[in-house]
């Protein structure tokens, strides 16, 4: 039987910049991926590097932390799958207005004034919002910057029903480690804990070809990218609550056409790809990071023997996996705490406070 340091559960963007980043560290890890690499939500995912541009509150900051890391990680380690471009954001309606111009008024981030070659491309509509220019921001190739992660990592293709622990291991298959991290995005939870819960958001974007060179990424009624370096601009992602909601390959490029010419004069477009999928989200909207808790040993509240989880990250998937990374590493190899307000004990507490209260 194989020995590993490390089991992970998943081949997104959080598995596989935990996998890298053990990887880097000496870790011996093993990834095990049901469908394939990013293979959900990961690899429909627009992919944009942007922090969150609203008033104040926990989820800001941390993605704010995040963004700023992410730049550095993506365009140091991976510049072959990361395109470096400005981003101009502009408000989506009237009400978001003030959001934007408060955001504008207090960030640190480095802002300034878009270029007339962007400006030029706005159309009236979208001119007529607050709008914040953010000098640095980048677009990942979403599948590739996950497979990139993933090549000096040994990776299996199987579908993982119930690992078991004995004797100080987990094994799963002729495997077996030390510990294991579950990154299984909105798939079947592996260990269903009724404290849990985790909001399904499906999603697509399309791939284009443009005559029209766009030197800025612009956020407004969707997200449009700079023209990468693979001369591709995407379009996306767009947001539903349940798979029914998707639409058809031919129609879903309209829409996103559509919502993106609401914001941009883009010509002589050719559509080359349609990509669908699905990602999680928390309760509480902010990621979970951190050891398990088994829901029936509400008491005690001892943690699964070695056994954590990195999920709920949602449309922010890209921008926080290598910081979350990060911070697990550091806290499985160096025992570093983790952030109290990330951890799925947030969500024991108050699952156990409720239940206590229908007794």
């Amino acid at each position: 039987m194989k020995t590993y340091d490390i089991f992970i559960i998943g081949a997104g963007i959080n598995g596989a910049a935990l996998a890298y980043a053990l990887s880097q560290r000496g870790q011996k890890v093993l990834v095990f991926e049901q469908e394939g690499i990013a293979s959900g939500g990961s690899g429909a995912a627009g992919a944009f590097i942007n922090p969150k541009i609203s008033k104040s509150g926990p989820l800001k900051e941390l993605i704010e932390k995040a963004y700023c890391y992410s730049i550095d990680f993506y365009t140091q380690k991976f510049p072959q799958f990361t395109t470096a471009a400005p981003l101009l954001h502009i408000a989506k309606s009237e009400e978001e207005n003030e959001k934007v111009e408060y955001f504008k008024a207090h960030t640190s981030l480095k802002t300034g004034r878009p270029a007339e070659a962007t400006t030029a491309l706005l159309t009236p509509y979208a001119a007529s919002f607050s709008s914040v220019f953010l000098e640095e921001s980048a677009i990942v190739e979403a599948k590739e910057v996950c497979s990139a992660m993933l090549k000096d990592v040994e990776y299996r293709k199987m579908k993982v029903e119930r690992p078991l622990y004995n004797e100080g291991m987990w094994q799963i298959a002729d495997a077996k480690a030390k510990k294991l991290v579950l990154c299984t995005g909105a798939f079947e939870e592996i260990f269903k804990e009724p404290y849990i819960k985790l909001r399904r958001i499906f999603g697509q974007r399309c791939e284009i070809k443009s005559a029209t060179f766009m030197p800025d990424t612009i956020h407004h009624a969707v997200s449009v990218s700079a023209t990468k370096k693979s001369g591709f601009i995407s379009v996306g992602a767009s947001h539903y609550l349940s798979e029914e909601d998707l639409l058809s390959d031919q129609a879903a490029a309209q829409e996103l056409l559509r919502l993106a010419r609401l914001s941009v004069r883009l010509e002589e477009v050719q559509v080359t790809q349609i990509y669908s999928g699905m990602r999680s989200g928390s309760n509480d909207y902010l990621p979970i990071l951190g050891p398990m808790i088994p829901g029936e040993d509400t008491l005690a509240k001892t943690c699964y023997s070695e056994c954590y989880m990195i999920n709920g990250a949602g449309g922010y998937g890209f921008v926080l996996a290598p910081y979350l990374a990060n911070l697990m590493t550091e806290h499985l190899l160096d025992a570093q705490e983790l952030p109290e307000f990330l951890k799925p004990k947030r969500f024991h507490t108050r699952w156990a406070k409720k239940e206590a209260r229908s007794l």
